[in-house]
Formats: structure tokens, C-alpha cells, sequence
């Protein structure tokens, strides 16, 4: 048995890796506990290594397109063997420089390797060892949830994480899901020649967005050659041959989609199970997140937990400031600080990119509020004529009257770096009248946002 820790956190990602160099610089002496690699799901099987081969699909794709542009290009299929090293370049790169440089220059953090699971609410068993603690963090993350399909069992399937470690592309594709991880993949894969078909049930993609942002992508990924499959039910899968067939009902009628291979892209689950909750008294609800409070205590005295572990928002540097939350209210009891997700900016690497922050004009009318809600398309900002890339839009929600922003939602390039201006706008109450009298550089994508405050402004009740 071995204790002397001041707090004890289960995994190793950027989640874990947050509430651990919060604790340290207290003081405190943390233990991380890790079964797999160091640095989780966004470096090793996510964010990083998806965003990577995202980037060189982009360079891949606009090099195709080049006679429009008066550019004598020849676009060939990828070098496998190149791209991938690439890729794990980038993983490795990130993994060592972001999180062990971090770990190694910051005194008073250990990393166990082991599975570690619960026997009390006080003591966590590492392989052969019991670690006793009076405060734990779980940070586990999630994994690619699987779903229930017929034939499943009997057929061979890619998830978000396999998907990345192939060592080529496919000459087919159906992906299960039209969320951020679908489409992400998707529109890569369909980049580096591989015949996509995305099947999703509901009505549209990504339906966290507004109906005007996400039927243009959808527009522009049909015009890619994605085959989109909306409002459809999957029924069943099977082997067929050297691919697989997947059974849908679209439209009520019944449809045969064929492809090399199938990938599942629907959601997350939370690595929940088998790491002793039910011992510990932590309690899970829906989909088996673990619950917590708005200060991220779980059920049990002296246990927090944070990151997607605990649900949505499901994003890296949400997770990481979860974390820094719970070890500031576990280390200060008076601390009793809490994380408003509304202030959260979110997006997805797409080309053009999506991003969002702040509520959407129906959460902010169901809230209550008078709103302005104004759409600026994309073609009325100079810099998308000199990128050649016209198709998209803002949507800025404003209180009517104070003007102050409530929302912001982006489909455009370089989205998920535009949006931090708007996450600052939202998080300090800034006002359309703010954002229209500041100067933006020009020509810039940004200064869409400005023009669109401008005409926001025009439209406020004063």
C-alpha cells in the first residue's frame, strides 16, 4: 500500500495532465495513473493525428483545383507511406513537447502505469499495489461508441481511432454518423480519392449548427462527390465479397449501400466501466457519464471528475478547464468556482470551418430574451473573393436593445480561429456596438464578424 499523495488522477490526457500542473503548482505531490500512452485520446488517437492528415487533405484538394486559378498543378494519388509518417511525427512531436516536457519540468508529479480501479472510496488498486488517497480525480475521457446493429458482430468495422492508423485510404467508405467526427473524417478521406457515403438519421448534419450553415456544407460536400444519406435508419450490416453492405431505410424504402469498409462515427462513450465506481459511490446517469455537481464533485466526498468522462461538451480544452475548476475547489473549499459551457467555443475542421460559441437564436428566445439575430453570407466579405471561397455565413445573436452578443455561429475559413473574438465578446458581455467600432485589419475573413455587428446594430431597438 502506498499513499503521501495529495491527490490521485486517473489518466493521462489533456484533462488529467491540466488538473495535474494545477495541483503542482499548490504543491501538491500527484500521482497520474495511466494504462495506455501518455497524453489521451486528443493526442494519440484524436485531435492531433485527424487534424493532421485534415491539413495535408486541404493542401491535397486545393492543389486539384488549381487550373481555376490559373496554376499548372498535377495532383497524384498521396504518398502513403510519407503521409502516415507524417502523421506520427506530429503525434510524437506533441505528445513529448506538450505534455512530457511539461510533466518533466514540473516537480511533484509522478505517472504510474497500470489500470486503476476503485476498491473504496479511498483506495484505488494499480496492478499490484493500492494507492490510498483523500482526494481522486477521474479523467479517463471517452472512447468511440459502438453502436447496436445487426450483423455487427460478424463484420469488421473502422472507429475514429482505427480509421487513423490505416496505413492508406480506402477505394470506399460508409460512414455511420453526421456528426463533427463524420464529417471531419469524411470529407478528409473523400480528399485522398476514397469514395464517402455518410448515413445519417436525422433530418440534417451537425444539427447543433443553424439550418443555413450546415445546408450549404452540405451543398459543398455533395459538389465533392459525398454521397449523403439524410433521415435514414440503419437496419443491418454483412460481409460482402472483399467489403461490407449496409442495409438502410431511407425515404420508406429500403436501401443496399455498398462499400470497402464501414466506419462508426456516433458519439462517445465514457470510459466508465470497470475502474470500481460502483465501490467508490460514484454514481453515472445517462449514457453512463459520470455525474457531477456545477463544481465538478461526483457522489462521493473527496472525488471530482471532469472532462468527457462527465459528458458534453466533449472537447479537449473544455475538459482541461473542468479540471483546473476541480482542483481549485478541492485544494480552496471556498473556492467554489464553476465552468459556464456557454462561453465555451467549439469547431470543426472542415474546409471551411465550423465554429460556435454562445447560444443560437432559438436557446436565446427559449431563455426568454428579445433577440436580433443577423446572417451575413460569406460572399459579402472581400477576403473570401481573394481566397476564392464564397460559400458560407455568420450568424451573430444579439440581445434587442443592449446589444450585448449572445451567440455567435461561423461556417468560414480559419472559423475556429475567428471565434475566439466573439467567445470574448460573449464571456464580457461585449455589445454589437463594440465589435462594429473596432477597427479589423483588411482584408481579413474576421472583419465578416464586424459587418455583420454593423448590421446588427442597424436593426436594434434603441
Amino acid at each position: 500500500m502506498s499513499s503521501g499523495y495529495d491527490l490521485v488522477i486517473l489518466g493521462s490526457g489533456t484533462t488529467a495532465i491540466a488538473g495535474a500542473l494545477r495541483a503542482a503548482r499548490r504543491g501538491a505531490r500527484v500521482l497520474m495513473v495511466e494504462q495506455s500512452e501518455l497524453g489521451g485520446t486528443c493526442v494519440n488517437w484524436g485531435c492531433i493525428p485527424s487534424k493532421t492528415l485534415i491539413a495535408k487533405g486541404i493542401i491535397q484538394h486545393w492543389a486539384g483545383r488549381g487550373a481555376e486559378f490559373g496554376l499548372n498543378l498535377e495532383v497524384a494519388f498521396p504518398d502513403c507511406g510519407g503521409l502516415m509518417a507524417c502523421k506520427r511525427q506530429a503525434v510524437e512531436t506533441v505528445r513529448r513537447e506538450r505534455y512530457q516536457k511539461a510533466l518533466d519540468e514540473t516537480p511533484g508529479i509522478e505517472v504510474r502505469r497500470g489500470h486503476g480501479q476503485f476498491i473504496s472510496p479511498r483506495e484505488l488498486r494499480v496492478g499490484a499495489d493500492v494507492v490510498t488517497c483523500e482526494r481522486f480525480l477521474i479523467a479517463t475521457g471517452g472512447v468511440p461508441r459502438v453502436p447496436r446493429i445487426p450483423g455487427l458482430t460478424d463484420v469488421p468495422y473502422l472507429t475514429s481511432y482505427s480509421a487513423l492508423h490505416l496505413s492508406c485510404f480506402p477505394a470506399s467508405l460508409i460512414i455511420i454518423g453526421g456528426g463533427v467526427i463524420a464529417l471531419e473524417m469524411g470529407q478528409m478521406f473523400a480528399r485522398f480519392g476514397t469514395r464517402v457515403t455518410i448515413v445519417e438519421r436525422g433530418a440534417r448534419l451537425l444539427q447543433e449548427f443553424d439550418p443555413r450553415l450546415t445546408t450549404i456544407f452540405q451543398e459543398l460536400l455533395a459538389a465533392e462527390g459525398l454521397e449523403l444519406v439524410i433521415g435514414a435508419a440503419t437496419r443491418e450490416v454483412r460481409r460482402e465479397g472483399d467489403g461490407v453492405v449496409l442495409e438502410v431505410e431511407a425515404g420508406g424504402a429500403m436501401r443496399g449501400l455498398r462499400g470497402e469498409q464501414l466506419m462508426l462515427a456516433v458519439g462517445t462513450a465514457p470510459v466508465s466501466a470497470g475502474i470500481g465506481l460502483e465501490e467508490a459511490g460514484v454514481a453515472t446517469g445517462e449514457g453512463d457519464f459520470i455525474r457531477t455537481d456545477e463544481e465538478l464533485r461526483t457522489t462521493a466526498a473527496g472525488i471530482w471528475a471532469a472532462g468527457d468522462v462527465t459528458g458534453p461538451p466533449l472537447i479537449a480544452p473544455a475538459g482541461a478547464r473542468e479540471a483546473e475548476v476541480a482542483v481549485d475547489n478541492m485544494f480552496d473549499p471556498d473556492a467554489h468556482q464553476r465552468i459556464d459551457h456557454h462561453q465555451t467555443p467549439m469547431a470543426v475542421f472542415v474546409d471551411p470551418e465550423f465554429a460556435t460559441v454562445g447560444l443560437s437564436p432559438a436557446q436565446a428566445r427559449e431563455e426568454g430574451m428579445a433577440v436580433v439575430e443577423t446572417w451575413l453570407d460569406l460572399d459579402q466579405v472581400a477576403k473570401s473573393h481573394v481566397l476564392g471561397v464564397t460559400r458560407g455565413g455568420f450568424l451573430l445573436t444579439a440581445e434587442d436593445g443592449s446589444g450585448r452578443v449572445l451567440g455567435v455561429q461561423l461556417l468560414v475559413p480559419r472559423a475556429a480561429d475567428i471565434i475566439h473574438e466573439a467567445a470574448l465578446a460573449v464571456r464580457f458581455g461585449l455589445t454589437v456596438f463594440d465589435l462594429a467600432a473596432t477597427v479589423h485589419v483588411y482584408p481579413t475573413i474576421s472583419d465578416g464578424l464586424r459587418l455583420a455587428a454593423v448590421e446588427n446594430v442597424r436593426q436594434q431597438r434603441l
